[in-house]
């Protein structure tokens, strides 16, 4: 019984990754994927200007000029931003449903302005 213990608890520490934080993997997709465009807290080389600073994303109504802010519809814009805004700055990157809702659910952490 206490080796099954130990190996929830080494597997509970796992699923925290390397930092410690439940949202490193997503912090890593986006240092690999957003970095370059947006300014994202909690990424240290997230810091581009090309596109708008996500600080707050959470608090926001509208993303992408027109959908609610829903967790959904983040995820959505995310996986594919073109089929949500043809044409907008947004480029598809590839990402997979599974990517884009580890994304989202970080981003949505985000609620400070």
């Amino acid at each position: 019984m206490s080796r099954l213990i130990v190996l929830l608890s080494l597997l509970a520490l796992a699923a925290c990754g390397p930092d410690g934080s439940i949202h490193a993997e997503a912090k890593a997709l986006i240092a690999a994927n957003c970095a370059a465009c947006h300014v994202v807290p909690g990424v240290a080389t997230a810091q581009g200007r090309v596109g708008p600073s996500l600080v707050g994303i959470a608090k926001r109504q509208v993303l992408a000029g027109t959908l609610p802010n829903t967790p959904i519809n983040l995820r959505r814009f995310l996986a594919h931003p073109q089929s949500v805004q043809p044409g907008g700055a947004m480029p598809e990157l590839g990402l997979t449903n599974r990517q884009a809702q580890i994304i989202g659910d970080y981003l949505l952490t985000l609620d400070k302005p």
